[in-house]
């Protein structure tokens, strides 16, 4: 639930105080629209949905409900507190851009992991789709639980569900299990005398000064 806004400048801090938050949703073709929503009630929103999860907007006095995003969200970086929030509003039949997180999951069980000859890079932590809102999704996953040293996961080998494009490269690679080599850290010679001319030096650039 939301209120139309009116506060700006110092009236924001008086709404915050008072447990309100500051937001705007905004969207293609869509005049944007400043709103004000009851803190817990936004918390208790956000701790249940993802960065793809539609959100119904039931602003007071509007037509109807407005589907949308949570885009943005500001918080204080000492206290954590929710400081304003960006709403998209969507059209849920325009097909929109979005990123999905890519989740690796196995690596605990891998066997040539877990005996230490392997090791994981994961070279992309997110893809871009294109997708109707119905179809939006948070996350994908890739489980590694069977793979092999040499084994490489690439955008086309990802489980994409009908109706949603990916926009990358399909042979771009996301996951690889490599040997391990343990990698030989060498020794820098710094000559003494290097050392005592370049504090000489600094020391009569301070005189100077």
């Amino acid at each position: 639930s939301a209120e139309n806004r009116a506060q700006v400048g110092h009236g924001i801090k008086a709404m915050r105080r008072s447990g309100k938050i500051p937001g705007v949703v905004y969207g293609h073709n869509i005049a944007a629209t400043s709103i004000q929503i009851n803190e817990r009630e936004l918390w208790g929103v956000l701790r249940k949905v993802g960065r793809n999860s539609l959100i119904t907007l039931n602003i007071a006095g509007a037509s109807g409900p407005r589907m949308a995003l949570a885009r943005e969200v500001q918080r204080d970086p000492v206290t954590r507190a929710l400081l304003h929030i960006d709403f998209y509003e969507v059209s849920m039949t325009e097909k929109i851009l979005a990123k999905v997180r890519i989740v690796v999951v196995g690596d605990a069980v891998s066997p040539d992991i877990k005996s230490g000859a392997g090791v994981l890079l994961q070279e992309k932590s997110t893809i871009d789709i294109e997708c109707l809102p119905a179809d939006l999704f948070d996350t994908i996953t890739i489980d590694i639980s069977a793979s092999k040293i040499g084994e490489v996961f690439r955008i086309k080998d990802l489980q994409i569900p009908d109706g949603v494009s990916v926009r990358e490269n399909l042979e771009d690679e996301v996951v690889r299990i490599q040997r391990f080599v343990e990698a030989k850290v060498e020794e820098v010679v710094v000559e003494t005398s290097e050392v005592e001319v370049i504090e000489k030096g600094k020391k009569e650039d301070e005189e100077a000064e």
